[in-house]
């Protein structure tokens, strides 16, 4: 990490380990314009609270993998016929607030 105009930096693999994305996940938010970045020699930076800002949260957050997610789920039987996108969907609309 460096810091540049008081601003904290990261490089790409730096940023890829913080968002828990890979390097090439942060090279193309830098190329779509989603985080902005500096440019060092032949190394690019990021800022650090843009990356979790792309994110979605905060850096540090705790994720949670696919199969942890799936025995969170009601094991009641009303899920039944509804499909994995449907839960997907649902779950998304649950952590927005919708």
């Amino acid at each position: 990490m460096i810091v540049v105009d008081g601003v904290a930096m990261v490089d790409v693999r730096e940023a890829a380990e913080l968002s828990r994305r890979t390097p090439e996940t942060i090279r193309r938010w830098v190329w779509s314009g989603r985080v902005h970045s500096v440019k060092n020699g032949n190394k690019l930076f990021v800022r650090r609270d843009d990356v979790a800002d792309a994110d979605g949260g905060p850096a540090d957050e705790a994720t949670v993998t696919l199969r942890e997610w799936a025995r969170l789920l009601p094991k009641n039987g009303d899920a039944a016929g509804i499909s994995a996108r449907d839960l997907v969907l649902q779950d998304r609309d649950a952590r927005a607030g919708r």
